[in-house]
């Protein structure tokens, strides 16, 4: 009997095998059921794809239109079934004659646009209130341009010192008419680049509000200008005199001024004595005080920030 049991041993099914019975005969079932499910009629609510059909040559959409559509629909558990996964499912399309002039469809009217197109499912109602759209005509138009030079941001102690150039002169935009009419005639191109300290020469790109909508031609301008570092200098100057009383009744008690300014580093160390002239006119002096104001009237063109330090000078007369 035992020589018996050990034969039939590898024949009777273990706990594991009675296991992998039971799952296979549910699994078994449970596709059957879902199977035959699949087969009977049901309502249920879904999102359906849209699709605007309209003039894209001469109409843009300034904000993204809608894409879907959330509808309740009856039909065959199948095609429900497909249609909540999206496979195979052919998007709705709602035809535009003008697009500008609707800014929205409600739910009431999308039924007689998209009903005949359901050929699968029966649709109930609609659940998706209203759609709404922002479409508008494309045109376009020529701006001027021009450089925010007071936004170019410079190294320390770096100043421009050429004429900030650039080409072309005006740019065309093509893109929503209402964004274009609401810009100013002149685009401000802006230098993205920070902390300038060498000669700038390149492409910058042309921004304007909606950029993502707007078509530039061409997208960019050159822009070329020459920077330098510049240097803290100070030069002390004779102080002529001009116009004063040729009988020396009236004069002066200052020979020089102190004159402050900032230089190019590369024209810096060129600078020299005759290249300045400071002046203290007598026509020009306030009888209320008896001072004239110094003036410099002759300075290198590549010196900025100019100070002199003495603001005002006596004037001294003789007496008779």
């Amino acid at each position: 009997m035992s020589r018996l049991n050990e034969i039939l041993k590898p024949l009777r099914p273990d706990k594991t095998n009675r296991l992998r019975v039971i799952l296979l005969c549910i699994f078994a079932a449970t596709t059957f059921w879902f199977l035959n499910a699949l087969n009977e009629n049901y309502s249920t609510s879904l999102k359906y794809p849209l699709q605007f059909i309209y003039d894209k040559e001469n109409y843009i959409a300034v904000d993204e239109l809608p894409e879907y559509v959330q509808v309740n629909v009856s039909g065959l558990g199948w095609n429900l079934f497909r249609s909540s996964l999206g496979i195979k499912v052919t998007p709705l399309k709602i035809v535009l004659d003008e697009p500008a002039a609707v800014k929205k469809i409600t739910g009431g009217t999308i039924p007689a646009l998209i009903s005949d197109q359901m050929n699968d499912v029966q649709l109930n109602y609609v659940l998706t209130d209203t759609l709404y759209l922002n479409i508008d005509l494309r045109t376009t138009k020529t701006f001027a341009v021009r450089v925010d030079s007071a936004g170019i941001s410079l190294d320390n102690n770096h100043r421009i010192v050429t004429q900030v150039r650039y080409t072309p002169d005006s740019v065309t935009l093509e893109g929503p008419q209402s964004i274009l009419r609401k810009m100013s005639d002149t685009l401000l191109i802006r230098i993205p680049r920070q902390d300038i300290d060498t000669e700038f020469n390149e492409d910058v790109a042309v921004t304007s509000p909606g950029n993502d909508l707007i078509k530039r031609m061409p997208p960019t301008v050159r822009v070329t200008f020459g920077v330098e570092e510049f240097v803290a200098r100070t030069e002390v100057i004779p102080l002529k005199t001009d116009n004063f009383p040729e009988d020396g009744n009236a004069y002066i008690q200052v020979n020089d001024v102190r004159l402050e300014f900032m230089a190019a580093q590369s024209k810096a160390e060129s600078l020299n004595l005759e290249d300045f002239s400071a002046v203290v006119d007598f026509k020009k002096m306030d009888n209320a005080d008896s001072t004239i104001a110094p003036e410099l009237t002759k300075y290198p063109g590549f010196i900025q920030d100019i100070r002199l330090d003495t603001t005002k000078v006596k004037v001294y007369f003789n007496e008779e």
